[in-house]
């Protein structure tokens, strides 16, 4: 309640700039939900606490969907218009970067999806009186809400294949891009297979033993596969890290560099934009310049090992840090995803492990945008 005060319920305030607007709303999302928390903790009975709880999940929902030029009613426009053109299909359309940044959290929160069916669950139960029909689940459903976030980021990265020119390193970086989300698939599926086996053994329908065990072993696989390849993307494209001095890159892997041949008629030669070497030798303004001055260590374009030439954070330890960091925390996030780590049964332990994806992709975002802004 005492945040309440400084969030100004006025429209937006162009001079706060937009994540001001941003923080505005923050505020006061927060203390919604932490007074209904509050309220639902002090009910008396487990009835009372489920509707205190609706209550809340609606008053959230009610202001961020309200009408009325109050509340950052623009920066509310801005998310719901970019939520709308994630979910609704469109292979012709562009993608922007602020839809794509926004697809990429939302897979972050894709065990909430799965979550919210078990809310909803928990309010059917209050109308139908009966919980055990209302929440039964093979894991079938948990499976297709999980895979929805990625299902919208796939989406995306056809549709930029789709508009980029053939043969082009721009389709084949898309295309990459596609198979990293597409590999989240395998996971979510063995994961619903491996619980719709632990249910019929429970109930003596199946065979525990042999369905489970090699269940387990494509699991590992698909696992594995999805956060090396997950983390290498991060590194290499979402952050451009990973440059040699020789003028190889992380990247090169994936997305071979094309061969800057001079086209007829021709004088400089055609310039491969996606080569962050060729931007800063041939299309460095002065105001660039100064910059690159200031952020890189010699004039010689001597970089710190395994980075970039061109970087907006001057603490260089910040990019191993984070890129240490990512790869423990894309392994850790995976046990969300699967019913076979039962995480939530840890004392807090779904808790804590949201709290670390929202360090993780706290942490990715500023340095997605750091790339484009050092570009």
């Amino acid at each position: 309640l005492a945040l309440l005060p400084t969030a100004n319920l006025n429209d937006d305030r162009p001079d706060d700039g937009i994540h001001g607007n941003v923080f505005r709303l923050a505020r006061v999302l927060a203390a919604v939900t932490a007074l209904g928390w509050l309220l639902s903790a002090l009910a008396s009975s487990p009835a009372m606490q489920t509707w205190l709880a609706l209550l809340t999940y609606i008053a959230v929902a009610g202001i961020v969907v309200l009408p009325q030029r109050i509340l950052c009613h623009t920066v509310r426009m801005q998310f719901l218009g970019s939520l709308v053109r994630i979910v609704v299909p469109s292979m012709t359309g562009p993608v922007f970067l602020c839809d794509i940044i926004m697809a990429d959290i939302l897979t972050s929160c894709a065990r909430t999806f799965a979550d919210l069916r078990l809310v909803a669950c928990q309010f059917a139960s209050l109308a139908w009186r009966d919980e055990a029909s209302a929440c039964s689940d093979t894991g079938t459903v948990g499976a297709f809400l999980v895979a929805m976030p990625y299902a919208f980021r796939l989406r995306q990265c056809v549709n930029e294949y789709r508009n980029a020119a053939p043969g082009s390193p721009e389709a084949t970086r898309h295309f990459a891009n596609a198979v990293k989300y597409a590999s989240s698939f395998p996971v979510i599926c063995l994961s619903a297979m491996h619980r719709r086996a632990e249910i019929e053994a429970s109930t003596g329908v199946g065979k525990s033993g042999w369905t489970l065990r090699p269940t387990f072993g494509l699991w590992v696989l698909a696992v594995a596969f999805n956060s090396l390849y997950s983390y290498y993307w991060d590194v290499a494209f979402d952050w451009n890290l990973g440059h040699s001095r020789s003028g190889w890159k992380l990247a090169d892997v994936v997305v071979p560099p094309v061969s800057a041949s001079p086209a007829p008629g021709s004088v400089l030669g055609a310039v491969d934009e996606t080569s962050e070497l060729a931007i800063a030798r041939e299309l460095v303004s002065p105001a660039e310049a100064l910059a690159r001055d200031a952020y890189e260590p010699t004039a010689k374009r001597s970089f710190p090992r395994w980075l970039r030439p061109r970087l907006r954070f001057a603490w260089i330890w910040l990019y191993y840090a984070a890129m240490a960091i990512d790869f423990l925390l894309r392994i850790t996030w995976t046990m969300k995803l699967s019913s076979y780590i039962r995480i939530d049964q840890m004392a807090f332990g779904g808790f804590w492990l949201n709290i670390l994806e929202v360090y993780r992709r706290w942490q990715w975002t500023f340095l997605r945008i750091e790339k484009e802004a050092a570009r």
